[in-house]
């Protein structure tokens, strides 16, 4: 029997909002183990002098949760 938890993290690029996701990803693969998915929530944008200048990707992350039996 396996239990998943998630968690919302916001990645963060110049470049899109797909590295946006993957540089959240590759962040939480630091601390968390066994992730199993994710799932985009919502992408958006930081603009200055009518650019875009950094994409923002909100993800939700689902990873296994270890237990001790």
């Amino acid at each position: 029997m396996n239990t998943i938890k998630v968690v919302e993290l916001i990645g963060t690029s110049t470049k899109n909002w797909e590295d946006a996701a993957g540089n959240a990803i590759k962040e939480a693969h630091e601390t968390l183990q066994g992730i199993t998915g994710l799932e985009v929530v919502a992408q958006t944008a930081k603009v200055e002098n009518g650019k875009v200048i950094e994409y923002r990707t909100t993800v939700k992350i689902a990873f296994l949760v270890k237990t001790n039996r």
